[in-house]
């Protein structure tokens, strides 16, 4: 704190005796010029007084005239030869040419008295001496107001240097690895964007740490357990049971593994910055049946209900990412609801909306947002045993951030749950 007080401090105090040697600066030699004019009148009129009072008189009672005039004028005044002066050629030309002269060694204003080698000499002033000098008082004065910067410094700092405290502890605390430190600061403290910053940036560390341990975790248990399997009925057919049914349950082991890379894989797609799908406009309702036809494949048909109003929609998004996403759903529809799935596109106020509904046992309210974080999966109903690894409902979220909408979950009217796609798109083909 002190060092940085010191500094701040005199960096206010340099600054101020700059500016105010260079306002010093300015005003005195506006001041000074101002004087100028005024005493050259002031001494131009003295000249001309003592000239007259001395021209009806005899050289001889000049210097008793000048004495009785001392006190009159305004300047103290007396009477010198031009000889008495050391001037250069061009000063002695313009003495002699009936011009005033200043010269400021000694402070004083000289003026040849006409066909005289003679000159009137008025001064030495001690207002013009004081104002090319710096008293004791300025110096004082310039002290004081020195030390008087150092108040406010102090009280603007001392807040500052608080918080910069606060923050500088939570980065050793994120630097040990603790990612839940935060700091929270007064709205008014000017380290206050940075704290929130630092905040967002610990929040997604610790997320970004949490979920890593959650993938871990989470492959480590879904790659074991086809492994153990694999292990298991190799032993089997080492010790004489059937081939084909070693190869069977193989192969649809591998294919639980390759499934499970598949979605790690594009997950991690998803999330690199430079990810963005690619919005097209196509016929909505055609492109609809196909991908419900591909679903209606492997299980009962799917309901669909046109929502949007429109006889011919179209939509803007990119084809294989919304058909992936809607393909999880229908999927996780499936798997978990009781039998009955229906699709539903709506669109309103230039955002379209595909609505997967569920007639299962629905999802809870306080899980609905933690199901869309990788590897996250209910207990009970929609639980491991139905399979899946906690992924589908991640990849459609992110899809939906990169199409500027997302991913929520609700309660349907079959009496499940109700996951709906919503994004920004026009209902025609034309942008």
């Amino acid at each position: 704190m002190r060092k940085l007080f010191l500094r701040f401090y005199l960096t206010v105090v340099v600054c101020f005796l700059a500016s105010g040697l260079l306002i010093g600066v300015f005003y005195k030699q506006m001041l000074e010029r101002i004087n100028r004019q005024y005493l050259n009148d002031v001494f131009q009129s003295t000249i001309i007084i003592v000239e007259n009072e001395l021209g009806a008189l005899p050289q001889s009672l000049w210097h008793d005239e000048i004495t009785r005039l001392r006190s009159k004028l305004p300047v103290p005044v007396n009477i010198e030869a031009v000889e008495a002066y050391q001037l250069g050629p061009a000063l002695q030309q313009s003495l002699m040419n009936g011009e005033t002269l200043y010269l400021p060694k000694r402070n004083i204003y000289i003026h040849r008295i006409p066909d005289t080698q003679l000159a009137i000499e008025l001064g030495p002033v001690a207002f013009l001496a004081r104002l090319d000098s710096v008293s004791w008082p300025d110096i004082i004065g310039l002290i004081l107001m020195s030390a008087a910067l150092g108040i406010p410094t102090w009280l603007w700092l001392r807040p500052f240097w608080r918080d910069l405290l606060a923050l500088t502890r939570q980065s050793r605390a994120l630097g040990r690895g603790d990612f839940s430190a935060r700091t929270e600061l007064e709205e008014s403290s000017p380290l206050e964007p940075l704290s929130g910053t630092m905040n967002r940036m610990a929040q997604d560390i610790e997320e970004l740490s949490s979920g890593r341990q959650a993938m871990i975790d989470a492959i480590s248990h879904d790659v074991r357990t086809p492994l153990a399997r694999l292990r298991y009925r190799l032993e089997a057919v080492k010790a004489g049971a059937p081939v084909d049914g070693f190869i069977a349950g193989a192969e649809r082991d591998l294919a639980h593994m390759d499934q499970l890379v598949e979605e790690w894989l594009t997950l991690r797609t998803l999330e690199r910055p430079e990810m963005r799908p690619e919005a097209q406009p196509f016929e909505a309702l055609p492109w609809l049946a196909r991908q419900l036809d591909e679903l209606a494949v492997t299980g009962d048909a799917i309901e669909f209900v046109n929502a949007s109003g429109s006889d011919e929609p179209w939509l803007w998004a990119d084809r294989y990412y919304l058909g992936r996403a809607l393909g999880n759903l229908v999927n996780n529809a499936r798997r978990y609801g009781g039998g009955r799935v229906r699709v539903t596109f709506a669109w309103q106020d230039g955002n379209a909306a595909l609505h997967v509904d569920d007639d299962g046992p629905g999802i809870p309210v306080d899980a609905r947002e933690r199901l869309l974080k990788p590897f996250e999966r209910l207990e009970g109903s929609r639980n491991r045993s139905t399979g899946g690894h906690g992924l589908g409902l991640a990849i459609t979220a992110m899809i939906m951030q990169g199409h500027g909408g997302a991913l929520t979950v609700g309660d349907s009217d079959l009496g499940g749950a109700r996951m709906s796609l919503s994004w920004p798109s026009p209902l025609t083909a034309e942008d």
